[in-house]
């Protein structure tokens, strides 16, 4: 049955999740690699012409002469992102089936973890790829009418398709959020296969759309606490790196200077990594607490049953949503 609002603790959540993430510090390293999967691609991005840069003429004539190197540099990219996707996917089975362990009160740890991963890997990266296909999909279907509209010059008509075609697309991509989310959920927690657990997020979803959107604005301020840390780490390692830019420059000069910025630059790339990591377990454990709060049935059902001799929950996993 659908959740009230003002029902569900929410600040209990987060806390509880901001305490199992400090107390559980080896899932930070699970954190670390499922947010692997949010890394972009590399850009080249440049607003000069060739023929100012003679070095880079140069070198892209080099390459020209050597294919192969392209190839094998194309090869060995591809190789490196198919394997930070596996263990992104990998990663986020072994977080959930972690996080509902220690809920549950259960030992486990990062070799546990890494195998419940493996385990649910097929399953985590079915439901990712049907909500990709989904989006993509969306995508297709919507952008096609406005870009034709524009580019014939039809702004009018075009800019109501865009205003349509935004209210068609945010709340679609509001709703594959949740399928991924709850679905990854059902598919570990429920023991249900992928098909059976999008299914159950999606009704969990209509059910509780509500709840569920004041938990999503929730993570607004919580994200929003993450970046400030990020902007007040600059002071500290601004403190430190620009006499040391200073001095380096008076000895070794431009190129002092520069190894003083890198070194900067590697220290606040630290401190970010590992602040995301952390940021990717508490947000994955805020989850499961709310998933809890939503699917796990009622007290009053719980002894209206308990005549039946219904298993407990972690053995029987969480019934499916009719």
């Amino acid at each position: 049955m659908p959740k009230n609002i003002t029902a569900i603790p929410y600040l209990s959540i987060i806390w509880k999740a901001f305490s199992l993430t400090w107390k559980n510090r080896y899932l930070w390293w699970f954190g670390f690699f499922a947010m692997l999967s949010n890394l972009g691609g590399l850009n080249y991005l440049s607003g000069e012409s060739e023929k100012s840069h003679p070095q880079k003429q140069v070198f892209f004539e080099n390459i020209s002469h050597h294919p192969h190197w392209i190839a094998i540099g194309m090869l060995v990219l591809a190789i490196i992102i198919i394997a930070f996707a596996i263990l992104s996917v990998i990663s986020r089975g072994a977080l959930i089936s972690s996080i509902n362990k220690l809920h549950r009160h259960n030992n486990t740890d990062f070799k546990t973890g890494f195998q419940a991963g493996k385990k649910y890997f097929g399953k985590i990266f079915s439901i990712a790829l049907f909500s990709g296909f989904f989006t993509l999909a969306a995508l297709l279907i919507l952008a096609p009418p406005v870009v034709f509209l524009f580019l014939n010059h039809n702004y009018f008509l075009g800019f109501i398709m865009v205003v349509l075609a935004f209210s068609i697309f945010v709340p679609l991509i509001i709703l594959i959020s949740f399928l991924r989310i709850f679905g990854y959920l059902y598919t570990i927690i429920g023991n249900l296969n992928p098909w059976a657990a999008i299914e159950n997020a999606y009704v969990l979803f209509r059910k509780n759309i509500a709840a569920s959107l004041v938990m999503a604005i929730l993570f607004i301020p919580i994200n929003l606490f993450f970046f400030l840390l990020v902007i007040f780490a600059l002071i500290p390692i601004t403190l430190v790196i620009l006499p040391l830019g200073i001095l380096l420059f008076l000895f070794a000069g431009t190129l002092g200077a520069m190894i003083a910025v890198i070194f900067g630059l590697a220290i606040l790339a630290v401190f970010v990594v590992f602040l995301r990591s952390t940021l990717e377990v508490f947000t994955q454990a805020i989850w499961i607490f709310f998933f809890y709060e939503l699917a796990a049935p009622p007290e009053k059902e719980i002894a209206a049953e308990s005549a039946a001799e219904i298993k407990p929950l972690p053995e029987a996993g969480l019934s499916t949503i009719s």
